[in-house]
Formats: structure tokens, sequence, C-alpha cells
């Protein structure tokens, strides 16, 4: 007999989470589904704000600001267990998804008129300024960026639709202020990024729910080459290619990759 499928750490960290904020929230709001709101919002916070650090690494920020209703927020900045529990969990779900944490975690709450009860903003910031040295982090000007980016690149999503990658970030997943959106429930929020760094795009899975195949092979983090077909959570295919020297065979490798996926 199979064994049932265990839940991914994060699924389960993002549990324990909504666990903490229930204990510690249960006398200050009515509605539990508030902890399903603010376990998802640090999540998230999280993973949104994931920067490259050196060649082959993620960071994410170690400052995490809660925005509640101003009657709320002093009872929250009270509840130090809770804020500890918390951040502790934020720090472990860091280090089960590969991204590390840029020094120790800190876990604020500020009052933020105009929010109902229950309702919450996550500001994630504070990434370590000994990072801010290396060239994959420095701020580039506009042509800098520009000049990263692989001539004729592009992406083949679900062996039909055509993506041009004309940016130097591409955040790819299911919600809907990613530059490539994909509509499928097994698809994490903050899915994965491409970042395009020294003429090559690089594809970092940002912690997501259901990981990443690159070729067939789970993968974290990979420079991408044109034929390379990436799956998202088992289910989405994306073949990356590029079209800059139009040699029939480069294009001829991509449309077979697509022709067995559809």
């Amino acid at each position: 007999m199979s064994q049932p499928q265990r839940p991914s750490q994060l699924n389960r960290l993002e549990a324990r989470l909504q666990r903490l904020i229930e204990e510690g929230t249960s006398r200050l709001f009515a509605s539990q589904d508030t902890t399903a709101a603010l376990a998802s919002q640090l999540i998230e916070a999280m993973q949104t704000e994931v920067q490259l650090a050196g060649a082959d690494a993620l960071q994410a920020p170690n400052t995490y600001t809660i925005l509640a209703h101003p009657e709320h927020a002093s009872g929250l900045r009270a509840n130090t267990a809770l804020l500890e529990g918390l951040a502790s969990a934020l720090t472990h779900a860091a280090a089960q998804t590969g991204i590390q944490i840029a020094g120790e975690l800190v876990l604020r709450v500020a009052p933020q008129e105009g929010l109902a009860e229950g309702e919450f903003r996550v500001r994630a910031a504070g990434v370590g300024e000994s990072l801010s040295t290396t060239q994959s982090l420095q701020a580039l000007d506009a042509a800098d960026m520009q000049a990263q980016i692989p001539a004729g690149a592009f992406l083949i999503v679900a062996g039909a639709e055509i993506f041009p990658l004309t940016q130097p970030i591409i955040n790819i997943g299911r919600k809907n202020d990613n530059q490539l959106v994909i509509d499928n429930a097994q698809v994490s929020r903050r899915h994965a990024q491409l970042r395009a760094i020294a003429g090559h795009y690089h594809f970092f899975d940002l912690g997501s729910t259901g990981g990443s195949h690159i070729n067939g092979v789970e993968n974290k983090n990979a420079i991408l080459l044109a034929g390379d077909v990436i799956q998202l959570a088992g289910v989405v295919p994306l073949i990356y290619g590029q079209d800059a020297s139009g040699k029939a065979q480069e294009t001829q490798e991509i449309q077979t990759s697509a022709q067995r996926l559809s």
C-alpha cells in the first residue's frame, strides 16, 4: 500500500504559523480567518522580497513589520511570546526552503489607520548591508540591467503560449502581479523567478510548495540553456528558448520539446 503524500515543509510551517497566531490572538480577534490571513502574508512577504546573493544563493530580508488596526497593534506588540514564535517559524520556513535570512530575524508591529479589525499588511525590509557590495545586489541603472538580458529569450508556456522575456527580473506564480501568471492551484503565489545575469537567465525556485524540475531533475536554481524544460509543481511545463541567432537546429530542438509536452 502506498504511503499518503506528506505535506511540504512550507505547508507545515504555514500551518504552524496559523496555530501560533490563533493561540496568541484569540482574545484580540473575533474571526479565526485572521490566522490564515496573517500566516500567508508573512510567508508571502518573505518570498516576495527574496534577492540574489552571490552566484546561486537566495536571501530574504530579516525585518518584518505587521501593520494592524491601531486598537489591536498594541495588544500584538505586547504579546512577546507570540512574536518570538512567529519569528522562529519564519526562520525555519526560510531554512527549509533554501532561503537565507540576512541576519537575525526581527518581527515588529505598527499601527495603521484605515485597516479593519482582523486586517493586516506585512512589510519586509533589511537585506544585509554586507551583501550590498555584491554586484548581483547593486542597484543597476536601466541601461546596465537591459544589457544583462539575453537577446531573443522566451518561454513556451504549457506547449502553446510564447512568453517573450524582455525584463531583467521575471516573477512567475499564481498571483496576478507576477510578470508571468500561471493560473493553476498547485503553483505557488510566488513560485519562481528568472534573473538576467551576464547575458544569461538564471532560474530560482522561491521556496515554492510544489517545487520545480528542470529537464526532469528537481532543481532550485540553474542557468538556463535553450531547450531546457522547466516544470512548476510537476504540472506546468515551461520551455526556455533563445531566437537571437536563428539557428535551425536550436529552433528544431525547442519545437521538438514542445511537441513532447503537448
